[in-house]
């Protein structure tokens, strides 16, 4: 069969790159390897981005009839006794939804859409290439299908990935627990974060009434589920406020626990002559700022502008791989510094926290510039360097004069140079990211 792009992945990145490819005019087939959505836990929150960007492909629209919930913000607190930062929104509204419920609404709504096609149950085994160039993919019943572009949007543990030889710097930074609670959340339809256990607890509304928990788990917690659970009980559940602590006690008690690897994944390639990477299949952060759906939306529209602008060649390739990491290094290094200060523990990194608080209550600006940043909004490199000056040296300061109760001035010097180190690293990067946007070219695909 031939057809203009393959898209190999039938899940929220590969549905939406299909929907706005098809918008452009290009004949698309998904090819998903499974034939019905797995249950395990996956991205539920889209930040106002993500949702303009489904409005624009009409299925922003069907996703809220179908169940999903307006999103508003974030609210952070550092204990369950700690005032409420808000970090609300200011360019439209996010969305929160069950997982297989948005997936299956995706599918039905494009199921319809002329020169849109998806198979199920179509395992993709390996590439079809002509020359250095990939022309096609090779599924497990021996079919051959063939476009003139491949998207690989197979997710984090990507095979096809490393089919082509793209290679992924893999971090393992934890686990997560995720719980389905109901009730409603302390400050309303915001993502909550919740500061003061072992690790960082993220909650949001995905339904009405419904509530997800994503809790961060050290690498060395007690091992077996019941020693975990007791874990959580021990050392989460005093970190969350009344009434949501004993909605999460309830469904530790009464519902298995799901434990899932938490990576951070960077890739140097995320394109090569007739493939491109999308989504997490690309790289993906740790899910403290609920970027990975936004993110996966971030590549959807670069590569439908890219081919709107290109075609189909391979400066088209270029340019998306160019445009992805100009926006998606930015996040990565900031909900990675952002994960390193919220998950310690210790007085030093208490009294870090304490300065990135002390910014975001400095002023209305500092929430909204953060917000921005994490959320998508604010695309622009010069800004992000400016902001994570601002809010990491806010809390270096603090350190420095040792404000945290209890503190001493001589024990947190190492930790005012550790700050400043980070802050030196990402400049670095930054950098880097930005040069290498002229000079990066395709990866080859290996024979």
């Amino acid at each position: 069969m031939q057809t203009d792009v393959i898209v190999v992945g039938g899940g929220f990145a590969g549905l939406t790159a299909a929907a706005a490819l098809q918008r452009k005019g290009a004949r698309v087939e998904v090819l998903e390897g499974s034939a019905t959505w797995a249950q395990q836990f996956r991205g539920e929150l889209i930040h106002p981005r993500g949702v303009r960007a489904l409005q624009g492909l009409d299925l922003a629209a069907p996703l809220f009839a179908a169940g999903g919930v307006e999103v508003h913000g974030f609210a952070a607190t550092a204990s369950s006794t700690s005032a409420v930062t808000r970090l609300p929104y200011t360019h439209g509204v996010g969305l929160g939804i069950d997982h297989p419920l948005m997936i299956d609404t995706l599918r039905r709504e494009l199921a319809t859409r002329p020169g849109l096609t998806i198979t199920t149950s179509a395992r993709v085994e390996d590439f079809l290439r002509d020359g250095g160039r990939v022309v096609g993919v090779r599924t497990a019943d021996g079919h051959e299908h063939r476009a003139s572009l491949v998207v690989v949007a197979d997710g984090r543990a990507s095979r096809l990935r490393n089919l082509l030889g793209m290679q992924a710097h893999v971090r393992l930074l934890s686990y997560t627990v995720a719980l389905g609670v109901e009730g409603e959340l302390p400050s309303g339809r915001l993502g909550h974060v919740f500061l003061g256990a072992p690790g960082p607890v993220l909650a949001y509304p995905y339904a009405a009434g419904k509530i997800r928990m994503v809790i961060d788990v050290p690498l060395d917690v007690p091992k077996g589920r019941a020693a975990i659970k007791a874990f959580l009980l021990t050392h989460y559940a005093p970190a969350v406020p009344e009434p949501l602590r004993a909605a999460m006690k309830q469904s530790l008690e009464q519902n298995p626990l799901e434990l899932i690897s938490t990576q951070a994944i960077a890739t140097e390639a995320c394109a090569a002559p007739g493939v491109v990477l999308l989504g997490d299949a690309g790289g993906c952060a740790h899910p403290l700022t609920a970027s990975g759906l936004t993110n996966a939306m971030n590549d959807v529209l670069t590569l439908a502008d890219v081919f709107g602008e290109h075609g189909l060649g391979d400066d088209a390739l270029r340019s998306y791989q160019r445009r992805r990491y100009d926006f998606v290094r930015m996040r990565e290094l900031f909900t990675d510094a952002l994960y390193e200060v919220f998950r310690g523990q210790d007085p030093g990194s208490r009294a870090l926290q304490a300065g990135v608080f002390t910014y975001w209550n400095s002023s209305e600006r500092s929430r909204i510039a953060s917000m921005d940043l994490l959320s998508g909004e604010d695309l622009r490199p010069g800004h992000f360097v400016t902001e994570y000056t601002r809010v990491f040296g806010r809390s270096a300061i603090h350190v420095l004069w040792g404000r945290h109760p209890g503190s001493r001035r001589k024990n947190f010097s190492s930790l005012l140079k550790t700050s400043l180190g980070r802050l030196e690293h990402v400049a670095t990067r930054t950098t880097k990211t930005v040069v290498d946007r002229y000079r990066r070219e395709l990866h080859q695909p290996r024979a």
